[in-house]
């Protein structure tokens, strides 16, 4: 098979992990809320809001290879075409993106006192 063809089944599998990721993200912010929050006991399709959370996540997982996937295939145009023939701007780009997801996840864990939108203190671990 050409690479045309693994091009599109791709970028066809990126768009719709792309949709489910926003389709569940918006299901769990705004239809199946906390159990705190007045959303014990709330089911989609026969899914609690833990197990469309998981759906999410591992979703998200393959959407992140999906997207491994097509920077290598399109390492070429990345340098040729985005870097304009030079690999640093390539680099700096994807540094920038692993900085952010680092910054994210490395944030420290915080519990609220009280209930609703109260104090947060740090969790110490």
């Amino acid at each position: 098979m050409d690479k045309v063809w693994y091009r599109r089944v791709l970028n066809l599998l990126l768009y719709l992990s792309f949709c489910f990721i926003v389709g569940t993200g918006l299901l769990l912010e705004f239809k199946l809320v906390p159990g705190g929050q007045g959303g014990h006991g709330l089911t989609v399709l026969g899914m609690s809001r833990h197990e469309w959370a998981e759906w999410h996540f591992y979703v998200s997982l393959f959407f992140v290879l999906l997207v491994i996937i097509h920077l290598i295939l399109s390492w070429g145009w990345l340098k040729r075409v985005a870097a304009n023939k030079r690999l640093w701007p390539v680099i700096l780009g994807l540094l920038a993106g692993l900085g952010m997801i680092a910054a994210i996840y490395f944030q420290p864990i915080e519990e609220r006192n009280g209930k609703g939108r109260g104090r947060y203190s740090e969790v110490e671990h």
